[in-house]
């Protein structure tokens, strides 16, 4: 067959080639069937060999395609290895596209000298372009087709004809039915699959090499599929994942045209949804902003020439960007390799905020906002600069509630902290706004008054503080009295730096404290050894309890008629190994500001009891004890708790221990006052009323406490004989305490005087230097019994 033949058919259909091949045959074999029977049997059986072979190079020149194109050696040998099985072929012969053999089946190529050729270039077309990857060369041989030929040729000579007529009819029909029809699907499903439609499996079911390549084509097409349906799986996770992160992200080309967005961007922005679309300039964006005035006066061009000027950089950079409507929002710009550039949006103003609410919790008390003691010595510094530089004057003003811990002990912490929040308040709208007013920490403020014309300027101050303060606190309902003491320091006289002024003025303090609380004072250079013998008093005080220097002295309560002996009171006193003794006034404000007084009390009343115990069981089988109780022990939790065990082991008779208690302590939180009061009674404890007169006391209060006695306060007693302002509010005492069923006792009793007309007025029982001072245990109990006799005594105190 010529080259221009071949190339005919190759240009033509396999159908059509068939036909071309057939039809001259049975032409020639209907006119000289005889003749040329031979030549055409060699013929039909040496083309068909031929035809086999380029069929089976042209499929495999396709199917090896792709192994082609990715050198996949494994699948070409397996393929060579394939159609080396055929009979006809000796050898297959893979070559690249440089014609270098890298595979090989069959013979070597020494055997090759006379066996036919047959090659098919293989094609790779991807993307609509075809590529030339290599050659596919088939080795075959005709000596079968001459051995059949012959024997044919004798036996079937005559019948040879009809066979070739019968071959010829169902080759047209076989190609039609197993050739045509399956390559027609398959072709339409490669133009389905080509055209992007929904791809289907070749419906075919043959065992031929057809029958093969389909099966093949429609296993590639479930994987293609299978792919396909992963991709956009994971398509639609990422667009998911993408839309629904809290940052915003977009993605611009390399010529700045928006790619890629995510819903937050648009939302972070405030972007009209048909500017947002894939293919809008940066430009645009920018412009759209920039017209809607975010970035102020700034030309639009210039504007638009700066910002593509930043999106073109090659390195990342962040940045800060305050929107319209207050949102801080952080832009972090990351370049890709290819040009163009990924974007973040990230909302920060959550973090901002906090980060402003950290910065000024650094510097401000988290309870009042008022600033605290660092950015209080940092204005203060100030302060004192500019009255340096313009020689003005600066004072400070150190600020502390009187016996604020019994009420915090008392009435809890967040009650205790409603009430700096008060206080803090009322500070606040005293000073002027030039001022500063601080917490130092706990109840201790601190203020700053700058341009101090006068110092009476700062006493008016100090004395609105003390009079503010002094004003009742509403605290959830509850009504709390307190007062204040102001320490006052003045700037350069008391210290030329902030922290002297504060340590000075947190002295002076201290001093308005030690002169009785709810004043002012200004700060005196002696004040520093005040403090430090304070400083002494509190670490002595702490060895006392601990080593046992303590004692107790016993104040003879005398029954004003008879004037026999019915009880004492229990005094504590101190016995320093250096200083001798030393009297409760110097010790008792220190053990109650340094946190010592609890200890304190429940040591006295311990031991009152236990020594009452004694002289109960031997000389005084009658006499009962009287204890004072201080604010920080009357609000303690433990109070009655403790009174239970001690009462327990001593097995004091009921009425035996009184509790004194002043009235400022009830009236704090007359409640909880009545509550506790009611437990103590249970116990069998009598309570008494301290310092009657000198207090707040409501009548209607009065009468719901549970009291025992009411004790007039010496004041009152020192000139009765001679004032008539204190004759009238004595006998006003008794005769209240009288009408309520209360015994009165009057305290300071020094004169004969004094006695005759307590008792004139019918006063219950009296205690003075006039009978007894305190006296230590042992000699108590012997004054009591030297001044009745000792059987004569026994019957008093009992009585």
């Amino acid at each position: 067959m010529s080259r221009g033949s071949y190339g005919f058919l190759q240009r033509k259909s396999l159908s059509s080639r068939l036909l071309f091949i057939a039809l001259p045959l049975v032409s020639l074999f209907s006119l000289a069937l005889f003749v040329v029977f031979g030549y055409v049997s060699y013929t039909v059986l040496r083309d068909d060999l031929t035809e086999k072979i380029e069929q089976t190079a042209d499929i495999n020149a396709r199917v090896l395609a792709t192994p082609f194109w990715y050198l996949d050696v494994d699948n070409i040998e397996s393929a060579l290895n394939a159609m080396s099985r055929d009979r006809d072929i000796v050898a297959v012969q893979a070559l690249g596209a440089d014609g270098t053999e890298f595979a090989h089946t069959g013979v070597s190529q020494s055997e090759l000298n006379d066996t036919l050729r047959l090659s098919r270039r293989v094609f790779f077309e991807r993307n609509n372009v075809r590529h030339d990857v290599g050659e596919l060369v088939i080795f075959f041989t005709e000596a079968r087709v001459q051995d059949l030929l012959f024997r044919r040729m004798v036996i079937d000579m005559i019948l040879f004809g009809l066979l070739i007529a019968v071959v010829a009819a169902s080759l047209l029909i076989a190609n039609k039915r197993s050739i045509k029809e399956p390559l027609n699907r398959l072709l339409h499903s490669i133009r389905m699959t080509k055209h992007g439609r929904l791809r289907r499996p070749v419906e075919w079911n043959s065992s031929d090499e057809l029958g093969l390549l389909i099966r093949e084509y429609n296993e590639m097409v479930a994987l293609q599929g299978q792919a396909q349906e992963e991709a956009q799986r994971k398509q639609a996770l990422l667009e998911a994942t993408l839309h629904n992160i809290g940052q915003g992200i977009c993605l611009f080309d390399q010529d700045l045209n928006l790619m890629v967005w995510n819903e937050r961007y648009i939302e972070l922005l405030n972007l009209p949804r048909d500017l947002v679309k894939e293919g809008t300039p940066l430009a645009d964006i920018l412009r759209f902003n920039a017209e809607r005035g975010e970035y102020g006066d700034v030309s639009i061009q210039a504007l638009i020439s700066d910002r593509v000027a930043i999106a073109r950089r090659r390195e990342p950079y962040r940045m800060e960007r305050t929107r319209p409507n207050g949102r801080v929002v952080q832009v972090d710009h990351n370049p890709m390799p290819g040009g163009g550039y990924v974007a973040t949006y990230t909302d920060i103003t959550e973090r901002k905020q906090t980060e402003a609410r950290m910065r000024h919790l650094a510097v401000h008390d988290v309870l009042t906002s008022l600033p605290n003691r660092t950015l209080f010595l940092d204005r203060l510094r100030q302060a004192l600069l500019s009255a340096r530089r313009f020689q003005r004057g600066v004072t400070v003003l150190f600020v502390d509630l009187d016996r604020f811990k019994d009420i915090n002990d008392h009435f809890g912490h967040d009650v205790g902290d409603l009430m700096i929040q008060e206080m803090g308040q009322r500070l606040s709208r005293i000073i002027r706004d030039s001022d500063t007013a601080a917490r130092l920490g706990g109840d201790e403020f601190a203020i700053i008054q700058t341009d101090v014309q006068n110092i009476e300027d700062t006493i008016a101050l100090a004395q609105r503080i003390i009079d503010e303060l002094s004003q009742p606190f509403d605290c959830r309902g509850i009504r709390l009295h307190s007062t204040a003491s102001v320490g006052i320091t003045l700037f350069p006289e008391d210290g030329e730096n902030p922290e002297q002024l504060v340590k000075n003025a947190d002295m002076a303090m201290y001093a308005a404290k030690a002169e009785g609380r709810n004043n002012y004072r200004f700060f005196l250079p002696s004040m520093h050894e005040r403090v430090k013998e304070r400083k002494t008093i509190e670490e002595d005080l702490r060895n006392a309890l601990e080593y046992d220097q303590l004692e107790l002295y016993y104040q003879p309560k005398i029954d004003c008629r008879t004037e026999k002996v019915v009880g004492a009171e229990a005094l504590v006193r101190w016995h320093h190994p250096d200083r001798g003794m030393i009297l409760p006034g110097e010790f008792i404000s220190v053990a109650e500001e340094c946190g010592l007084i609890n200890r304190l009390g429940a040591w006295v009343l311990n031991k009152a009891c236990k020594q009452t115990q004694i002289w109960r069981e031997t000389s005084l089988p009658g006499l009962r004890i009287a204890v004072n109780l201080s604010p920080a022990q009357f609000q303690d939790a433990e109070l009655v708790s403790s009174v239970t065990e001690i009462m327990d082991q001593t097995r004091l008779p009921d009425g035996t221990l009184e509790l004194e208690i002043t009235e400022s302590i009830l009236m704090n939180n007359p409640e909880k006052a009545v509550s506790t009061l009611n437990e103590l009674k249970g116990l069998g404890v009598r309570i008494a009323i301290d310092d009657f007169g000198t207090g707040y006391s409501s009548l209607n209060y009065l009468k719901r406490f549970p009291v025992s006695s009411i004790k007039i306060d010496r004041s009152f007693v020192n000139d009765i004989h001679v004032d008539m302002d204190d004759k009238a509010i004595v006998d006003a005492v008794i005769g209240l305490g009288h009408s309520l069923n209360l015994e009165v006792v009057a305290e300071g009793v020094e004169e004969v005087e004094q006695h005759e007309y307590l008792r004139d007025k019918g006063c219950d029982f009296i205690q003075g230097f006039l009978f007894a001072k305190p006296l230590p245990a042992a000699t108590f109990e012997n004054w009591v019994l030297e001044r009745h006799g000792r059987q004569t005594a026994r019957i008093a105190v009992k009585n």
